[in-house]
């Protein structure tokens, strides 16, 4: 794989890191689908929610997918070609977004998008990571690239949510387009092309296989977002993508232990840290699903749209503080599993401060303690588990262990537990009512049709209330184990460790 410089040799340094900065936010940030402004758009368009949600899924499908080729384009095509095509490519993928009322083609664009935004990350990622640290050690960039990731997501759906709410959802994706031909502009004036010395032909490419596991996710994404809509295993049209998922994994798993260059290398699965970070990640997927609060804020105390984003502005200053930590951390040498430990402390003290805190006079100020403390797990898991799951690989490697990490972290993970925590909310609050409903006596509560109509909402928001703490119970629960799970982990390599030092002793 042949690595050059991004830029040509007259542009200085001052530009240089601007114009990194400026790409390398524009790429993480423009998505097709910005979950702030999503009601605006089924409600606009009259349609369901979930395939929004589905959209916003097969991006991190087609990032992770995307990921995984990426070193067989890497080895075909310049830095130039591939920074300009990705980006071209995503402001395609924007703008049927942007123009688009069938929301399969919405789906079609955001997988797209994920799989060709990979592109151009990778061509800047490796000049930050140039940046960052001469030897190429990635412990230097996690942290700022989930900064940018991570908070400049929250700022940019912030933004364009205030734009829905002011004038129109479309609005928001002009914003999300002009940020893109800034992109485009500022690489056609300071990127250098550099042509191959020897080019790699795609003949070999594993297309197929790419099919087969595009086809095996998005299936399963269907499944699990549509499932309670259309009452999970009741549905034939669930039941077949489910279980067409399985078929075609299946197939895609033969097929890449069978053929002579494979899409992707299985033998990740015999390294122990990759196998421990994706289970990490399945972990993560149990404690940050937002729909506990989104509950809350919307069921409860009834808060916009526009209310909702700005309560996750509270994890910005939460999210930097965590990826300072990790930055000195590593620095430092310490040991990475103790931050993947205070991570989960983290998200558990979450959970039990928004157990304690359901009630109908918590006031939007009330969010900043335990939204700042959940922003400030998500860095240390998101820095730490990442490079427990990809450090000591070669580049190939790395990047399809990257790839897969994309695809669990933010789809098998947290996608089927937030699809499963809003099934569970719904069927719960559903058994509450109607005890609640059989507790209240008509007779002395309900004089009219103004007390049937208040008698049911409070009883609606009790039985939410019920829920919402329950599911938040479990989750607690979960979170402890996990914290157990560690710890023990933890515990049992430092004392494999020193046996061993002693054995060679």
């Amino acid at each position: 794989m042949e690595l050059y410089d991004l830029f040509y040799k007259w542009v200085p340094v001052y530009i240089k890191l601007p114009v990194l900065f400026i790409l390398i936010f524009g790429i993480l940030v423009c998505n097709g689908i910005f979950l702030g402004n999503t009601n605006d758009i089924f409600s606009d368009l009259g349609v369901y929610t979930e395939p929004y949600t589905q959209a916003y899924n097969a991006m991190y499908i087609g990032m992770g997918i995307g990921l995984i080729a990426h070193v067989r384009l890497k080895m075909r095509f310049s830095n130039k070609q591939l920074l300009m095509t990705g980006l071209l490519c995503m402001l395609l993928m924007n703008v049927i977004c942007a123009t688009t009322s069938n929301t399969l083609l919405t789906i079609a664009a955001c997988l797209v998008l994920g799989f060709t935004k990979i592109w151009a990350l990778v061509e800047v990622y490796v000049i930050w990571l140039m940046v960052w640290s001469k030897k190429f050690d990635t412990s230097r960039l996690y942290p700022f690239v989930y900064f940018t990731a991570l908070g400049g997501l929250y700022l940019m759906t912030w933004f364009n949510t205030q734009l829905t709410y002011r004038y129109n959802w479309r609005y928001s994706y002009i914003a999300v387009i002009i940020l893109l031909l800034v992109c485009i502009l500022l690489a056609i004036i300071f990127v250098e092309n550099h042509p191959l010395k020897r080019k790699v032909p795609l003949y070999q490419f594993d297309y197929i296989g790419i099919i087969l596991l595009a086809s095996s996710m998005m299936l399963l994404d269907y499944a699990i977002v549509n499932g309670k809509v259309e009452d999970w295993w009741a549905s034939n049209k669930i039941v077949a993508a489910f279980w067409g998922s399985v078929f075609t994994f299946l197939l895609f798993m033969r097929r890449e232990l069978t053929i002579k260059h494979p899409f992707f290398d299985f033998a990740l699965f015999k390294r122990g840290k990759f196998r421990s970070g994706l289970l990490y990640f399945i972990f993560l997927g149990i404690v940050l699903p937002g729909t506990l609060q989104s509950t809350f804020t919307a069921g409860i105390l009834h808060y916009e749209s526009i209310r909702n984003v700005e309560l996750n502005l509270y994890l910005i200053p939460g999210i930097l503080a965590g990826c300072m930590l990790c930055f000195f951390w590593y620095y430092n040498g310490f040991d990475p599993e103790i931050l993947i430990f205070g991570g989960f402390l983290c998200f558990v003290v979450y959970h039990i401060i928004m157990y304690n805190s359901f009630a109908n006079d918590f006031n939007i100020n009330d969010f900043w303690l335990p939204l700042t403390i959940k922003g400030f797990g998500t860095a240390l898991l998101y820095v730490a588990i990442g490079l427990h799951t990809t450090r000591g690989l070669p580049i190939a490697g790395a990047m399809g262990a990257a790839g897969a990490m994309i695809v669990v972290r933010s789809f098998l993970g947290s996608g089927i537990f937030a699809a499963l925590y809003g099934y569970f909310v719904y069927d719960e609050r559903v058994k509450h009512f109607d005890y609640l409903a059989g507790q209240l006596d008509a007779g002395n509560h309900i004089v009219a049709m103004g007390g049937a109509a208040t008698s049911y909402r409070a009883l609606q928001q009790q039985a939410t209330l019920a829920a919402a703490k329950q599911l938040s119970g479990w989750i607690i629960i979960a979170g402890i184990i996990i914290m157990a799970i560690v710890l023990t982990k933890y515990i049992f390599i430092k004392l494999k460790n020193k046996a061993d030092a002693q054995v060679i002793g």
